[in-house]
C-alpha cells in the first residue's frame, strides 16, 4: 500500500469522480448547443456605475433580433435567472441578465437610481447593431420588478414578465400600435408578495372587479397588444420561482407569443441542465471527499510518520458518563434558550459590521454559538477541562497548526472552485464584487470562531462517542445537520411571525438545507482524517463567508434593523 493511502482503488475512484465533474462542467456550459454564452461583460451607467452582465443568444441569426433584459431580486445576482436566459436564447432572443448596482459583480451606487442600470444594458444592446430596438422585453424577479418604471416610459419594451414581484396598477396599457404584454408569475406560497395584491393591480389594468380576476387566464389578447395574465403555481415559494421548470417554460412561451417570433430551437433544456448539474456536483463532491485523506497525510504528517505508519493523534474530550441522547437534548435546549442573549450580545457588532445581511446571518449563527459556549463551559466543569483549555488544545503545536491551516486553505480553495463552477455560475453566484472584497477577512474570522466552537462540541465530544462504521458516520452527519438547522428554522420562523413577513425564512431555509448538510459532512470527514477541527472550520468558514458577502448589499446594521419595524 502507498504510504499516502493512494491504493489503486482510491486512485481509480478519484479519477472517475474528477472525470465526471469535468464532463459535467463542460456539458453544463455547452448545453444547449444552439446558444452562445458570453460571461463577464461590463458597461457603465450615466452616473458612473459599472454594471456586470452576461449575454445568451442564438448561435445563428442575423439582424433585428428581439432581446430581453433580465433583472434579479434582493440578496441575489444575475446567475439566479440563468435558466430563463438560456431558454429565451434557445427560442431566438438575445437575453441579458445583469447585476444591479450594489449586487453581484457590479459596483456600488445610489440605490434610488437602479433604473439607470437597466438603461445602461439597453444602451449596450443598441450599440451591438443587431438588435431590433423596438422589440425589447424585460423580466423582473422580486426586487427586479423595479424595471417597470423603465417599461412604463419606454415603448420599445413590448413585454414585461414579473416573477414574484409587484405590478403597478397604472403601468402603461398596451394596444395594437403600442403593445405591452404582461405576465405575472406567482408562487402559491410566495413569502414576498401576496396574490391578492397582484389581482388588485390586474383588475385595475383590465377594468374588471378583483373578485372576477382569475389566475391562469389571459385578459386582452396578443393581437390587441394588451395580453395580461397571472400564472399561479400550486406548490412553490419565492426562491423556487427563479429555477422552477414550469415557471421558465411559461415565461418562454409568453415571450414567444408576445413577439410572435419563429422559434429557433423547440427543445426545452431546464430539466436536462438540472440532471447535468447533479452529475457535476456528485462528481465534484465525490472527488473532494476522496482527496481529503491523501492530502491530509501529505501535508500534516512528516515523511517519517508516513513511512512508520504512526497512528494519527486525535484531539478528543471524553465524557463517559454523559450519553449521546443527553448531549443532543442539552445542545438543542442551550441553543434555543441562550440564543436570545447571544443575539443581544452580538447587536453592537452587527451595528458596526459592513454588509448588514451578512451581519444578520452571522448574528443568527452566533446566537447558537453562545448557547454552545455555555454548554461547553458546563461540560468542562464536569470533566475538569476548562473551556479555555479546550480552545488552547485546538491550536496546540505551532508547526501542526500551520500545517492544518495550509491543508484547510488548499481544500477550501478546491471545494470553492467546485462550488463556483457548478452552483456559482449556473444557479447562485458565490463571488463577491471587488468593492466588497475588503470585508472577507472580517467575516471569515467571525465564521471561523463560530465553526471552531460548534466543532468542539460536535466533533471533539459527540463524534468520538460513535464508532467509525458507515452507519454511525451517517448518524453524526445527521446530528451535525439537525442542530444548526433546527436553530435556524425556529428563529427565522419566530422572526417571520413577529414582522409578519416570511421572506427571510423562505429564502434562507432551502439554502440552509444544502449548506448545513455539506458543512456537517466536511466537519466529520476532515476531523476523522486530521484529528483536529481546524481544517474543517477553515473550509466551512470560507464557503460561508463568500456566500453571505455575495448576497449582501452595502447597508448599515442600524438601517437593516429599522427595516423590521
Amino acid at each position: 500500500m502507498n504510504k499516502l493511502d493512494l491504493t489503486k482503488k482510491r486512485i481509480t475512484l478519484i479519477c472517475i469522480f474528477l472525470a465526471v465533474f469535468i464532463i459535467g462542467t463542460v456539458f453544463i456550459f455547452l448545453t444547449p448547443f444552439s446558444v452562445k454564452s458570453t460571461y463577464g461583460l461590463a458597461t457603465t451607467t450615466d452616473d458612473g456605475i459599472a454594471i456586470s452582465f452576461n449575454v445568451f443568444e442564438p448561435r445563428e441569426g442575423g439582424l433585428n433580433k428581439p432581446a430581453f433584459i433580465i433583472g434579479h431580486g434582493f440578496m441575489a445576482n444575475k446567475e439566479i435567472l440563468k435558466g430563463y436566459a438560456i431558454e429565451l436564447a434557445a427560442a431566438g432572443f438575445v437575453a441579458v441578465p445583469f447585476d444591479f448596482r450594489n449586487f453581484g459583480q457590479s459596483s456600488s451606487g445610489d440605490s434610488e437610481a437602479m433604473y439607470k442600470d437597466i438603461l445602461a444594458i439597453k444602451d449596450y444592446l443598441n450599440s451591438r447593431g443587431d438588435i431590433d430596438m423596438n422589440s425589447l422585453g424585460y423580466i423582473g424577479y422580486s426586487m427586479g420588478g423595479l424595471g417597470q418604471s423603465v417599461v412604463h416610459n419606454d415603448s420599445d419594451f413590448i413585454c414585461f414578465i414579473g416573477i414574484g414581484t409587484w405590478l403597478y396598477p397604472t403601468l402603461r396599457r398596451g394596444n395594437s400600435t403600442n403593445p405591452l404584454h404582461i405576465l405575472m408569475i406567482q408562487a402559491l406560497f410566495d413569502e414576498a408578495i401576496e396574490l391578492s395584491e397582484i389581482k388588485e393591480s390586474v383588475a385595475t389594468r383590465v377594468g374588471i372587479s378583483v373578485s372576477n380576476v382569475d389566475s391562469n387566464k389571459i385578459y386582452g389578447s396578443f393581437q390587441q397588444g394588451n395580453a395580461t395574465m397571472i400564472y399561479l403555481d400550486d406548490d412553490s415559494n419565492h426562491l423556487k420561482l427563479a429555477w422552477d421548470a414550469d415557471f421558465i417554460r411559461v415565461a418562454r412561451d409568453w415571450a414567444i407569443n408576445s413577439f410572435n417570433i419563429d422559434v429557433m430551437d423547440e427543445n426545452f433544456y431546464v430539466n436536462i441542465r438540472a440532471i447535468i448539474l447533479l452529475i457535476q456536483v456528485v462528481g465534484g463532491i465525490g472527488f473532494f471527499f476522496l482527496i481529503i485523506e491523501p492530502f491530509s497525510k501529505l501535508i500534516i504528517q512528516s515523511k517519517e510518520e508516513r513511512d512508520r505508519e504512526i497512528k494519527l493523534e486525535i484531539y478528543k474530550i471524553d465524557t463517559p458518563d454523559i450519553s449521546i441522547k443527553n448531549l443532543s437534548i442539552r445542545t438543542i435546549i442551550y441553543s434555543f434558550l441562550l440564543a436570545i442573549p447571544g443575539f443581544i450580545i452580538f447587536i453592537p457588532i452587527l451595528l458596526i459590521l459592513p454588509l448588514a445581511i451578512a451581519g444578520f446571518i452571522v448574528a443568527l449563527l452566533f446566537g447558537q454559538t453562545f448557547g454552545i459556549i455555555i454548554l461547553l463551559w458546563r461540560i468542562g466543569k464536569h470533566v475538569r477541562v476548562p473551556i479555555t483549555e479546550m480552545l488552547k488544545n485546538v491550536f496546540k503545536g505551532k508547526i501542526k497548526f500551520l500545517k492544518r491551516l495550509a491543508l484547510g486553505t488548499i481544500l477550501a480553495a478546491i471545494l470553492y472552485i467546485i462550488s463556483y463552477l457548478s452552483i456559482g455560475l449556473n444557479y447562485f453566484a458565490l463571488l463577491p464584487s471587488v468593492v466588497k472584497i475588503w470585508t472577507i477577512p472580517i467575516y471569515f474570522i467571525i465564521c471561523f470562531f463560530i465553526n471552531i466552537i460548534y466543532s468542539l462540541l460536535m466533533q471533539v465530544i459527540i463524534q468520538n462517542k460513535f464508532t467509525n462504521s458507515l452507519k454511525n458516520i451517517l448518524k453524526v452527519v445527521l446530528l451535525g445537520f439537525v442542530f444548526p438547522f433546527l436553530h435556524y428554522f425556529t428563529y427565522l420562523l419566530i422572526l417571520g411571525v413577529m414582522v409578519r413577513s416570511f421572506f427571510y425564512f423562505g429564502v434562507f431555509i432551502p439554502i440552509a438545507l444544502v449548506m448545513f448538510t455539506l458543512y456537517s459532512s466536511v466537519f466529520i470527514i476532515t476531523y476523522k482524517k486530521t484529528g483536529n477541527i481546524i481544517t474543517g472550520a477553515i473550509i466551512n468558514a470560507l464557503l460561508t463567508t463568500f456566500l453571505i458577502i455575495t448576497v449582501s448589499q452595502p447597508q448599515s446594521g442600524l438601517e437593516f434593523l429599522l427595516g423590521f419595524f
